[in-house]
């Protein structure tokens, strides 16, 4: 199945949500508008006086040192009546009117990101923790429970958007591992426990991690989530036993397969070359090469933001018929095993 990551090329919601549906109608994202005020960061903070995001993905503090306790920054999180929240409630709207009850992905930027971001603009760094870990889990729940109002019966796939997480494991990132865990697991453990978790018929609830670069996945699935979101690399590879569990108990991975930052080519067979491979790697060290392909996406490597829209079009295009190649193998695989 395709999907996309979240943030597109308009700044009005008409266009971006037309956009976002008619690019994936079996599995839509919400979709993120451009500039600052409608960012994935702005919807972080809505709600929090004294902090505003600003470009170029930055946040800027009136009153640094009488910001949100964690009781504060929880009830901040449980609001979403501002208007970077717009596209979430058209979105929904628009599905709720087509009936309907596929899979749908709703971004927000994670507990480590806005931790970190609230860090550079100024706040002590166990404060800024102290305020992520409630608003994100806050707002997570409160997203999840919007999404249930209007869609019951819908697979949710609550994914942490995380570019704070790039390099987690370099010796000189700000946290220690145990503190990106106690970061993640209160956002993962407010979503399981959550009445809106199951939905009607039972689970209905995808709880997942986008990070588009290189990071400790270890620790990111130690967390409990269900769905990995990262551009497809070989250097995956190297958490092939961590994903190979994750994958046999019922988890996901979303391969970030079109890339966002180099020449896209002209059609799908170079990427599909390139996907295998590093299917070829997880094989090597012992995943189940079907499981692989049974549990998992395609996706752009992240957003869209900074195409154009004719652009991004090209780059739903070849998701799209990447996705399309990748169930043909799949199938062929099955039958050629008697599946």
């Amino acid at each position: 199945m395709a999907t996309s990551v979240g943030p597109l090329p308009f700044d009005e919601v008409a266009p971006a949500v037309e956009f976002a549906l008619r690019a994936h109608d079996r599995f839509p994202t919400v979709p993120v508008l451009s500039g600052a005020d409608h960012s994935l960061l702005a919807q972080a903070v809505a709600g929090l006086d004294g902090v505003e995001a600003v470009p170029p993905g930055l946040l800027r503090l009136s009153h640094p040192h009488s910001l949100a306790v964690p009781d504060e920054a929880a009830a901040a999180g449980s609001l979403l009546d501002r208007p970077c929240f717009t596209p979430l409630h058209s979105t929904f709207e628009a599905l709720a009117a087509a009936g309907h009850d596929g899979p749908v992905r709703v971004p927000l930027t994670g507990p480590v990101t806005l931790a970190l971001a609230l860090r550079a603009a100024g706040v002590p760094s166990s404060r800024a923790t102290a305020i992520a870990g409630p608003l994100v889990a806050a707002r997570s729940v409160a997203l999840l429970e919007s999404l249930r109002s209007r869609l019951p019966g819908a697979v949710a796939v609550v994914v942490l958007d995380e570019p704070g997480l790039i390099g987690a494991m370099h010796p000189t990132f700000p946290l220690t591992r145990s503190g990106v865990r106690n970061l993640l697991d209160p956002v993962v453990d407010a979503l399981d426990r959550s009445p809106a978790a199951g939905g009607v018929g039972g689970s209905r609830l995808l709880i997942g991690v986008h990070v588009p670069g290189r990071t400790d996945w270890e620790t990111v699935l130690g967390s409990g989530v269900s769905l990995l979101s990262a551009p497809a690399h070989e250097a995956l590879a190297g958490w092939a036993d961590p994903i190979g569990r994750m994958l046999a108990a019922g988890g996901w991975v979303a391969w970030g397969a079109v890339p966002v930052d180099q020449p896209l080519g002209t059609g799908e067979e170079l990427l599909w070359r390139r996907l295998a491979a590093v299917w070829a790697e997880f094989t090597a060290l012992g995943v189940d090469p079907l499981l692989l392909r049974l549990r998992s996406m395609v996706s752009p490597a992240d957003g869209l933001a900074h195409f154009g829209p004719t652009q991004a079009g090209r780059v739903i295009d070849l998701t799209t018929a990447l996705s399309a190649k990748v169930r043909r193998q799949t199938v062929a695989a099955r039958l050629s095993l008697g599946a």
